[in-house]
């Protein structure tokens, strides 16, 4: 497939007045117009503007509100829930991130879940947030079902991942951003229209046994076999079960069920480091540790080692010179929504 490369600025002014003309407000549409391209930009392809054309089904049909009224319930001095009226999930887990920094700056730590939420795209963005405010950052989300747990014949959790920020003083921040599930379904996706072999711990055929055979995959591995299992688990009950909204298979499909809104939850933690050590010194050292991690003797010479987050930040350095590369389909795709909402296609 054949890709054109469009400039950063571009694809988010084109996401934002695509999300202006679905009725929502201008600095709400900026926000997830650049949440998306931000994705992008880290080469996280499947949860950039590429979500673009279902966000605007979910908000015609309403099962997205376009101008939810998102309510903070604060809960203890550092504690609170965050009720999203079933708004777009990346103002949802925006508005409680900020809180739990507003509640970090008071008490040291904030501690905040939230409900009735959507679908918040890559869970990186929200921890960058804690980190340019100086702050130890942690973002979490469930999902509809995708993970076939070991010893289980079919899906039971979602891809549940784990973002994780610190910062650092002269140079880039620690970032963690990770699923739970050992490959993306849209790898899968890829495997099965290409007519590839997966590897064999991707994911498990309907009898919930390994298969390197894409059309056979009913559901993803976790990763680290029962280790990625648990971890889903944890982030099940830190964001459904807290914030009481459906767990596991009572999950809203994303696309199974395009009728019904999602209700799910997220659960985000800012950490105020000046309540532990001197915030100076704890840059620095992230820095030292970054770059011993960078320094160590490479296995492959072609491959020297990477820090986690490095790849998806040299990904944004290149993507910001050269552009963001599209499938020709996405941009048909893209450029088909434009037309129906009446803006300046692609």
């Amino acid at each position: 497939m054949s890709e054109v490369l469009i400039a950063h600025e571009r694809l988010t002014a084109f996401a934002a007045a695509c999300l202006e003309k679905l009725a929502l407000a201008p600095g709400d549409a900026r926000l997830i117009a650049e949440t998306l391209v931000a994705a992008n930009m880290r080469g996280v392809d499947s949860h950039g503007i590429v979500r673009l054309p279902h966000y605007a089904t979910r908000l015609r049909n309403g099962t997205i509100k376009a101008r939810p009224e998102i309510a903070v319930r604060r809960t203890g001095p550092s504690t609170a829930i965050v009720e999203g009226d079933a708004g777009m999930g990346q103002l949802v887990a925006a508005r409680a991130m900020q809180q739990a920094i507003a509640l970090a700056a008071e008490s040291g730590v904030g501690a905040v879940g939230a409900r009735n939420s959507s679908h918040c795209g890559a869970c990186a963005y929200f921890v960058e947030l804690a980190v340019k405010q100086g702050m130890i950052g942690v973002a979490l989300t469930h999902t509809d079902p995708i993970m076939v747990p070991p010893g289980m014949k079919r899906i039971f959790l979602g891809s549940n991942p784990i973002a994780f920020g610190a910062p650092g003083a002269n140079g880039p921040a620690a970032i963690v951003d990770l699923s739970t599930t050992h490959a993306a379904w849209g790898k899968v996706i890829v495997a099965r229209q290409e007519r590839k072999p997966i590897p064999p711990d991707w994911g498990v055929d309907a009898d919930g046994r390994p298969t390197t055979d894409a059309s056979r995959v009913v559901g993803l591995a976790p990763t680290g076999a029962h280790k990625g299992y648990a971890l889903a688990l944890m982030v099940e009950i830190l964001c459904a079960h807290l914030s009481g909204v459906p767990f596991g298979l009572h999950v809203t499909k994303m696309y199974g069920e395009i009728d019904k809104p999602r209700n799910l939850g997220h659960f985000m933690l800012a950490l105020d480091i000046a309540r532990f050590t001197e915030p100076g010194a704890f840059r620095s050292r992230i820095d030292a540790f970054l770059e011993e991690i960078r320094a160590q003797e490479p296995a492959d010479a072609a491959r020297p080692p990477l820090a986690p987050g490095d790849p998806e930040r040299l990904c944004a350095e290149r993507r910001l010179r050269e552009g963001v590369p599209l499938g020709t389909g996405v941009i048909t795709e893209l450029n088909a929504l434009a037309t129906e909402l009446g803006i300046a296609r692609l």
